[in-house]
C-alpha cells in the first residue's frame, strides 16, 4: 500500500512548458503518483523512476530538472539517478524488488549492468551485501586499463599499476568477506532454536576463504620487509598492535585454523566476537564493540 510522505503540493508554473491540455493532464497525474510515493521499498523506486519517465517525454529540454525538483524533495542528480534505475533495470526488476535491493545499490548496478546477475546471484544465496559493498565489487570489476600498464614506466606508471591492483584487491577482499559473513549467518541460524553450531561444517566452508582474505588484506594494505632469519624472504610488516585492523588480521588467522577457533561455545563467539568484526571490515568504518569475555 503506498504511504503519502509529507511534503509540499508543487509549486511549478505549468504555463513555463507551453503544453496543450493533454499533455499537462499527463503532468498533472504523474505529479499526483510522485507525491504518493515515498523510497522506502525497492517497487517505489522503480515506480518513481517510471513516472519521472513518462514525464520527461511530454516536458521540453531544459525544463525538466526544475519541474522534477519542485514536485519531489530530491536532488537534479537523484533524480535522474531514479530514472537510470527504471530504465536500466526493468528487465530485472521482479529479482531485484524480492532482493529488496535499495536505491542506492540500484544506482551502483544501473551505472555497471554487467554486475547485475553477479550480484543478485549473491542475495538469492543469502548473503546480504550493503551498498557499499556492492560498489566495491561493481569498481574492481570495471577496472578496465585503457593502456598495457605492465609495460607503463616511470612513476605515473608506478602509480597506475598500485591503483588498479588496490581497486581490485579491495573488490576481493570486499567480496570473501561478505562470503564469510553469510556462511556464519547461516550456520547461526540452529542456534535461534537453542540447537548448537556445526563446527565442522562451518570450518569447511570458511577456513580457505579467510586465509585468502587474510592475504588479501595484507597485500592492499601493509607494507613488506626482509626476513631477518631468511634473507631471500620477506615477511608483513603488519598493523600496530591494538589497531582495529591488527584485529581483522588476528581474528582472519584464527578463522583460517578451526584448531584456533574458541574452545567454548560457538554461537556467542561467532555473534559477538566475530560478525562485528568482520561487518566492520567492509562496512562503513564505523567503531564497533565486541563482547571480551568472547576473546
Amino acid at each position: 500500500m503506498k504511504k503519502s510522505p509529507t511534503r509540499k503540493a508543487p509549486t511549478f508554473d505549468h504555463s513555463e512548458l507551453g503544453l496543450g491540455s493533454a499533455e499537462l493532464k499527463a503532468i498533472r497525474k504523474c505529479e499526483a503518483e510522485i507525491m504518493l510515493l515515498g523510497r522506502r521499498t525497492t517497487e517505489e523506486t522503480f515506480d518513481l523512476g517510471d513516472q519521472l519517465n513518462i514525464a520527461a517525454a511530454f516536458i521540453p529540454d531544459g525544463m525538466f530538472g526544475k519541474w522534477a525538483v519542485s514536485v519531489s524533495r530530491y536532488s537534479r542528480q537523484h533524480l535522474f539517478s531514479l530514472m537510470k534505475i527504471a530504465t536500466v533495470l526493468k528487465d530485472h526488476r521482479t529479482r531485484l524488488v524480492e532482493a529488496r535491493m535499495s536505491a542506492t545499490a540500484m544506482g551502483h548496478l544501473a551505472s555497471s549492468p554487467e554486475h547485475v546477475n553477479e550480484v543478485l546471484a549473491e542475495f538469492e544465496a543469502g548473503r546480504s551485501l550493503t551498498a557499499k559493498q556492492i560498489q566495491a565489487i561493481v569498481g574492481g570489476g570495471n577496472e578496465k586499463p585503457d593502456t598495457d600498464l605492465p609495460n607503463l614506466g616511470g612513476v605515473a606508471g608506478l602509480k597506475a599499476n598500485a591503483q588498479a591492483k588496490l581497486k581490485l584487491g579491495i573488490s576481493e577482499f570486499t567480496r570473501k568477506i561478505s562470503s564469510i559473513i553469510a556462511d556464519i549467518e547461516a550456520a547461526l541460524v540452529p542456534a535461534l532454536e537453542g540447537k548448537r553450531v556445526l563446527k565442522g561444517q562451518l570450518a569447511d566452508k570458511i577456513e580457505r576463504p579467510a586465509r585468502l582474505a587474510r592475504f588479501q588484506l595484507e597485500n592492499v594494505a601493509t607494507f613488506v620487509e626482509l626476513n631477518p632469519n631468511n634473507s631471500a624472504a620477506s615477511q608483513v610488516i603488519g598493523f600496530p598492535k591494538g589497531s582495529k585492523w591488527r584485529e581483522v588480521t588476528d581474528l582472519l588467522w584464527v578463522l583460517g585454523g578451526r584448531d584456533s577457533w574458541t574452545r567454548e561455545e560457538l554461537a556467542p563467539w561467532l555473534q559477538t566476537g566475530v560478525l562485528p568484526l568482520l561487518a566492520w571490515s567492509v562496512g562503513d568504518g564505523k567503531d564497533v564493540s565486541t563482547d571480551p569475555e568472547s576473546e
